[in-house]
């Protein structure tokens, strides 16, 4: 701080004063802006904080969904795997069943023939 001159004049007196007064003035502006400056400081330290916090977790929510992503293609992938399984196995089935089908109209019409033949000749008596 500058020494101020020495005055001794009323009216250099109330100059000094007044500049003093304005001095003090400023500076009490600039301790209010100083503190308001702190104040946001502060709020955008804990603004920056709670902005990794919710980074953080942000990013461990798409860890946690790609996990999940990847647990459902591998079930998908498994699924489709057995369902291609059971349509083989259902194609075999049908196979063997349609099969089953014309043996089981074979034994009947042969069944049928036989009965009609011997109905024809008047059935055997035992």
């Amino acid at each position: 701080m500058v020494e101020p001159k020495k005055h001794t004049t009323a009216a250099e007196l109330l100059a000094d004063w007044r500049s003093a007064g304005r001095d003090t003035a400023a500076a009490h502006a600039a301790e209010t802006v100083a503190e308001l400056a702190l104040v946001a400081a502060v709020a955008a330290e804990e603004a920056a904080d709670e902005v990794a916090i919710a980074a953080a977790a942000a990013l461990d929510a798409v860890e946690r969904a790609q996990t999940a992503a990847d647990r459902a293609r591998a079930a998908a992938l498994k699924a489709g795997q057995a369902a291609h399984l059971a349509l083989t196995t259902a194609e075999g089935d049908r196979a063997r069943a349609g099969q089953s089908v014309q043996e089981a109209e074979t034994a009947e019409a042969e069944a049928q023939e036989r009965y009609r033949g011997a109905s024809e000749k008047g059935f055997a008596h035992d």
